[in-house]
């Protein structure tokens, strides 16, 4: 089961496909997506890259009423909120922002996708916050201003509290697989690995 013969030894640096945390300088407009999910609930993704051709990825759903979105005024602050944080992305692109009224959902992200895709090709150098959600994949950050023009001298981009930069590390386990029928032999255990999953964007993202 081991032998010296067979035991390899890598010298060679592991990397990720997926934008490290942190404020990331020199970042492009990948792609801009209108997807739906298994259940078909639309959804917005918006896809960025660096120059390693490493990526960090937006998702935007619906909001609908639940336990903490209760009134059309709770669910109208929602979608406000919603809407300024896709924004920030337009004002990269255009010196002055769009005026429109969208009716839906549906309307607003097919709006979103219109008026950025034309953008890609330009790859405009942006900065970009990412950071670790709570299953410690990368994601881009909600909080704040999380992006803007490298062209910007005095950064607004800031760390907020909720902005977790570094990987949660989670300490390994032991699994008791002790057989209960084999009387009172000494127990044996197995070591679970729990360590945290690899980086990737959205995962926490999907409502199903």
């Amino acid at each position: 089961m081991y032998n010296t013969k067979t035991a390899v030894t890598t010298n060679t640096e592991f990397n990720s496909n997926y934008i490290p945390a942190g404020i990331n300088s020199d970042i492009t407009l990948k792609e801009v997506n209108v997807k739906k999910s298994p259940t078909g609930k639309d959804f917005l993704e918006i896809v960025f890259e660096n120059e390693s051709g490493q990526i960090a990825t937006m998702t935007e759903w619906k909001n609908e009423k639940n336990q903490w979105i209760k009134t059309d005024e709770d669910l109208q602050k929602r979608d406000d909120a919603q809407f300024g944080r896709i924004l920030q992305i337009v004002d990269c692109f255009y010196e002055t922002r769009p005026e429109i009224s969208l009716d839906s959902f549906a309307e607003m992200i097919n709006w979103v996708k219109t008026t950025l895709d034309p953008m890609i090709a330009s790859k405009k150098k942006l900065r970009l916050k990412v950071i670790y959600d709570k299953n410690n994949y990368t994601k881009v950050s909600n909080y704040g201003i999380f992006v803007e023009p490298m062209t910007v001298e005095e950064s607004q981009i800031k760390q907020f509290a909720k902005d977790n930069f570094e990987r949660t590390i989670v300490a390994d386990t032991e699994t008791d697989t002790t057989d209960p029928l084999a009387g009172a032999s000494a127990p044996s255990t197995q070591a679970t690995e729990t360590s945290a999953a690899p980086a990737a964007t959205g995962a926490d993202d999907l409502p199903f």
